[in-house]
């Protein structure tokens, strides 16, 4: 018999054609890109709350007491303070500290980054742009601006006039041995606008003390902190 002349049946494959088409397909396999990862909201909004001290609220607290204690002042003597506006300066606290933490951590964004303590941060690490954060800033004031046009022509004013400290602060750290003072400033002008917007003027008796008794009140906690960080 002619064995060249053997035909194969046509079932039949060489096992190295079958390996070798295997290995094909297992790279065409290895070469897919993997499916996309779902985010959920959470996730993507995570950054924005870092950036705003969501997570640490203990700062929303010390920027909401002033204002607390001036419309407690305010009130009428034998009746409760004006929940109402307990509730507004509270949201306001919230949306002001934000916006300074956030103007705070724009304009350190490139010494964050080389400061163990503070690399973890939106914008040193890279979960944010900068232009996120800007957006993210104006709707701070948005919806800040919506809590003060609730409150009286002479409020507004005094409120609005506090920005100017807000975009200072983050500031001074740069060009003075004393950022506490310029914070006490900062903070405490909550007792001068939440006694505003109870009796629409500042009693020079009552709001000096309060006002400075705040400030040095500031230096104290943030002095206490800085040692806490640095030593």
């Amino acid at each position: 018999m002619d064995m060249d002349r053997i035909l194969l049946p046509a079932s039949f494959s060489h096992p190295l054609s079958t390996s070798s088409r295997s290995t094909d397909q297992g790279k065409e396999k290895e070469q897919e890109p993997p499916p996309p990862v779902s985010v959920s909201w959470v996730e993507r909004w995570r950054p924005y709350a870092m950036l705003a001290r969501l997570d640490k609220p203990i700062g929303t607290w010390l920027l909401g007491w002033p204002s607390m204690w001036s419309i407690t002042m305010a009130a009428i003597p034998g009746e409760l303070p004006d929940l109402r506006m307990l509730a507004l300066f509270g949201c306001g606290a919230v949306l002001l500290r934000g916006a300074g933490c956030t103007v705070n951590d724009l304009l350190d964004r490139d010494i964050d980054n080389k400061v163990e303590r503070t690399k973890s941060r939106p914008f040193a690490s890279g979960a944010l742009t900068p232009s996120q954060g800007v957006c993210f800033l104006g709707s701070q004031l948005l919806l800040g601006l919506g809590i003060l046009l609730q409150l009286n022509d002479f409020s507004r004013v005094l409120g609005a006039s506090s920005l100017l400290l807000v975009f200072s602060y983050p500031l001074m750290k740069r060009f003075t041995f004393w950022p506490q003072a310029f914070l006490g400033l900062t903070f405490n002008w909550g007792a001068l606008l939440g006694w505003a917007a109870i009796k629409g003027s500042l009693d020079p008796a009552v709001i000096i003390p309060l006002y400075t008794a705040g400030i040095c009140w500031t230096l104290v906690y943030d002095t206490i902190y800085a040692h806490q960080v640095f030593y």
